[in-house]
């Protein structure tokens, strides 16, 4: 009898001791939760890409030969239109111009000499002439012989006339001829004076271009000789900027212009900028040389004006494709498949089936089995372990075994709308007209 008396307290003593260190070092597994949502149902594209300038132009070399830059503008300063931008030595084409200008002035006296000498000539020739004519009138009923010596120098001196008229005359022109060149070196020579400095056409940011330069390709500076016609200064214009980015032939037909576009910068996740998708291309094109994957250029046009915006910048576009209103959603990660069955687990952790419809890249829409206003669970609460919230996020039970409907990406944007435009809810965009 004692030894089962024996027994029983080493029994319980043993499980008391599990039991009270199971309940000192063991831990509740709290079970991630969220509320269903119940408003806008965002479908939208999202497609990565480059920020740019809608409008920039570069600035050349002139088309003339052995140049050198004397002076450049600091990289990364803003010029106004009309500002100098770059500079070259002009020492050559100054000295090109004031021997041109002389030569100019020396043709320009030649041709005042030439005219003068016709207007000389010709009153005298045509004194000479006149003289012969009227001895020959005087002459006409004297002896023959004298008649027609008197009648031979007026036909000479009438010939002579001509003649002289036309050799002077064409002096003129030829002295016409040196001064319209001379005019033209001048003003040639005024021309490449004045591509020496090279203005601003349009008020933007200045950025450097590289050259070939002793084989290997720099960055433009002071000292360089470069070629004619050669680049090298870009200036986008910082007033309006847009996106460089592409979509997939298989989304590019519900891509069009005048769609609102929410863009994002890598570098300020928290703006969110408001866009409109300005263009897309007609042509499909490779998304990389050797890729087998066929794309469409899209440009979308930033309607926020923002300092930190510039060129060469990463940026994610969500082009919106749809808005559907008083939508149930829940989190992808908050539906499973059990048994056949599509559900989702109460706070309670009770399972509910439900009826899924359309879906974007975080949220599923809910047809029948919620009302909008449960408080669901992120993970299943039937299992043993559980993960962290967001765990099963980047594979959502209800895709097991799915095929994805393609790369249509959304989100639901119902807590942006008040967002957009801002940071941390401060920052609001400046061209809101627009």
């Amino acid at each position: 009898m004692k030894k089962y008396i024996t027994i029983s307290l080493v029994v319980v003593v043993v499980l008391g001791g599990y039991l009270g260190v199971n309940a000192l070092f063991g831990t509740d597994i709290e079970i991630p939760t969220s509320k269903v949502s119940n408003g806008e149902f965002v479908i939208s594209l999202n497609c990565n890409g480059t920020v740019d300038a809608t409008r920039a132009m570069s600035l050349s070399t002139p088309r003339v030969r052995g140049l050198q830059i004397t002076w450049l503008a600091p990289e990364g300063t803003t010029v106004a239109e009309g500002d100098p931008v770059i500079k070259f030595d002009a020492s050559k084409q100054q000295t090109d111009l004031l021997d041109h200008q002389s030569d100019q002035k020396i043709k320009t006296s030649a041709l005042q000499r030439a005219r003068q000498e016709y207007i000389i000539q010709e009153k005298q020739l045509r004194l000479n002439l006149e003289k012969s004519r009227r001895n020959n009138d005087e002459k006409k009923h004297e002896a023959p012989r004298v008649a027609k010596e008197a009648k031979l120098e007026m036909e000479l001196a009438e010939l002579n006339f001509e003649a002289k008229l036309d050799q002077l005359t064409a002096d003129v022109e030829k002295a016409e001829v040196e001064v319209q060149r001379s005019k033209d070196k001048v003003t040639q020579a005024q021309r490449e004076l004045d591509m020496m400095s090279i203005n601003a056409p349009i008020p933007g940011l200045v950025v450097y271009l590289e050259i070939w330069k002793g084989g290997t390709m720099s960055k433009v500076q002071e000292g360089d000789s470069p070629w004619p016609g050669q680049g090298l200064v870009n200036l986008p214009d910082l007033s309006e900027m847009m996106v460089k980015t592409s979509v997939s032939e298989v989304d590019a037909n519900k891509v069009d212009s005048g769609q609102t576009v929410d863009v994002v910068l890598d570098a300020f996740p928290d703006i969110i900028y408001r866009g409109e998708v300005r263009k897309k291309g007609t042509l499909a094109r490779r998304k990389e040389p050797n890729s087998k994957i066929n794309v469409f250029d899209v440009e979308v046009t930033i309607l926020d004006d923002d300092d930190n915006l510039k060129p060469g910048m990463s940026a994610s576009c969500d082009i919106i494709v749809s808005r559907i209103p008083g939508v149930v959603s829940v989190p992808l990660e908050a539906v499973f498949e059990r048994e056949g069955k599509t559900v989702v687990y109460l706070k309670n952790k009770k399972k509910r089936e439900v009826s899924v419809g359309l879906r974007n890249d975080m949220s599923i829409q809910i047809l029948d089995g919620l009302e909008g206003d449960e408080e669901i669970c992120l993970i299943d609460p039937s299992l043993d372990e559980h993960g962290l919230p967001g765990d099963r996020a980047t594979e959502p039970e209800l895709n097991k075994g799915r095929t994805q409907p393609g790369p249509d990406k959304a989100r639901m944007r119902g807590n942006r709308s008040g967002k957009s435009g801002t940071k941390s809810g401060n920052k609001t965009g400046g061209k809101g007209g627009r």
